[in-house]
């Protein structure tokens, strides 16, 4: 940085850190960014699926509205600032898992809310796409994904252009409480935000927050005899990508908490690609990446400020469905840090405390 004071000191340049850097910014603020270089970053490997309608029971969140609107305009206003496309919007193929998940489908359908989101049901010899479909789907809409390499690179080249980010490891033991500011890696600010995912179990201000990590594992893919118009979803998901690649995944675990590839993982994504297509061609494998889902309790964020030391705040827990709730809950924070408007309750980390 070209000073070594700032007002807001952010850890970790994940998709967390990099939005509330922007949002912070353009309120004015000074701004300055923490980060290992991506090293334990589960941002770039996530694969930035925007599902508005999650779960087995496409369950939609009464904030849905709110987190697609503010996603679309963040997105779009970095496309036109960066000149890149960063939201590739698509329509996603959900197949039924099950004859229930029929019935979900028919009862969200009825929702007049949900109802701009889904289509009606297909049956399995009328599937769009050349998978196996023994229950049906059907097409979803305000759908699509996050090009998240390309736009944290983005984001990164722009803070660094800024004098704005710090490349370092950074040990919570290695930030200093003041009583009129807070340090870290030689920087001085008004306060310290912790965007950096699931290393919040190491922390000692903030351990006690109900974190749920879970490790995932990935593939990208090249199929020689298909290109999907869709994305996929069903027991997984599969993401065709703009430079002809497929992302497929994703692996849930809950004890092996790592970034570790595993051949377990590997063999389980493999035979789940092949199922899908069960008389073609295997894919070809040319990636393999893992990383760790900073999730909580009640799948809402970690958002606000300790309740002892006031100038340490939390920004995390965006788990599976961070390129969507991302966009709207820096918005919020940036809006509360500049002028004490309320965060949202759901997302407070006083609902714990």
């Amino acid at each position: 940085m070209a000073s070594n004071d700032c007002d807001t000191l952010i850890i970790g340049q994940g998709l967390a850190g990099s939005a509330l850097a922007w949002q912070l910014a353009a309120a004015g603020q000074r701004v300055c960014v923490i980060d290992d270089g991506h090293t334990t970053s589960s941002s770039v490997v996530a694969a930035g699926l925007i599902n508005p309608l999650a779960g087995l029971r496409f369950t939609r969140r009464p904030e849905v509205g709110t987190w697609l609107d503010a996603a679309d305009r963040w997105y779009a206003e970095l496309a036109h600032t960066f000149g890149r496309i960063f939201f590739h919007a698509l329509p996603m193929l959900r197949l039924f898992r099950s004859v229930e998940q029929r019935r979900f489908h028919e009862r969200r359908l009825a929702d007049p809310a949900s109802r701009e989101l889904l289509g009606a049901a297909f049956d399995a010899d009328h599937c769009p796409e050349p998978v196996s479909a023994p229950h049906g789907g059907f097409i979803q809409r305000r759908t699509g994904y996050v090009d998240m390499p390309l736009l944290l690179g983005e984001l990164r080249t722009w803070l660094i252009q800024h004098q704005q980010l710090v490349e370092s490891a950074l040990n919570p033991a290695q930030v200093e409480l003041g009583e009129h500011a807070v340090s870290a890696a030689g920087v001085r600010a008004q306060r310290l935000v912790f965007c950096d995912g699931a290393r919040l179990r190491a922390n000692p201000w903030f351990n006690a927050l109900p974190l749920v990590p879970e490790k995932g594992e990935i593939l990208n893919l090249v199929s020689d005899d298909w290109q999907p118009h869709h994305i996929i979803n069903g027991a997984y998901w599969l993401v065709p990508l703009e430079s002809g690649e497929m992302r497929f995944g994703a692996t849930h675990r809950h004890k092996q908490i790592d970034d570790r590839i595993t051949a377990a993982g590997r063999t389980e994504l493999v035979d789940a690609v092949q199922a899908l297509r069960p008389a073609s061609p295997p894919a070809r494998v040319v990636l393999q990446q893992a990383g760790i889902r900073p999730g909580t309790v009640d799948r809402y964020p970690l958002i606000g400020q300790h309740a002892v030391h006031p100038r340490l705040w939390v920004f995390n827990g965006f788990g599976a469905r961070g390129a969507l709730v991302i966009p709207w809950y820096a918005q919020c924070l940036a809006d509360h840090l500049q002028h004490g408007t309320a965060l949202p309750a759901e997302a407070d980390i006083r609902r714990f405390t």
